[in-house]
């Protein structure tokens, strides 16, 4: 059973195709890794880990090697105030609440207009 993430991708206008996908599941825990290509041609890196009880994620979204935004809850920074959620930008790492696949591309539809 593939997670709610790659439906969601698939049905994106903002996703112009699904280059590669990595997906293992046992019991309850699932990890996802997806590459896709967007409409502008930025590509966008997901990684999911889901446990009962725990949720890792990562979604990177970058243009060549420029990175345009990542948001992750890698607890590396105990000094944001939303920790362990947090944005990367180009000038450094800001607050985020925890994000979902569907709150990245509503994200990244505000950053491409």
């Amino acid at each position: 059973m593939h997670p709610k993430t790659l439906d969601v991708l698939r049905k994106s206008e903002l996703v112009r195709e699904i280059i590669s996908v990595d997906f293992d599941a046992i019991g309850g825990s699932h990890r996802l890794k997806v590459r896709v290509r967007l409409r502008n041609n930025w590509l966008m890196d997901v990684w999911e880990h889901v446990a009962p009880a725990v949720r890792r994620y990562s979604y990177h979204v970058f243009y060549r090697k420029k990175m345009m935004a990542r948001w992750d809850n890698a607890p590396h920074f105990p000094r944001v105030k939303t920790h362990p959620h947090h944005k990367h930008v180009n000038h450094g790492v800001r607050e985020s609440k925890e994000m979902t696949i569907e709150l990245v591309l509503e994200e990244l539809r505000k950053m491409i207009k």
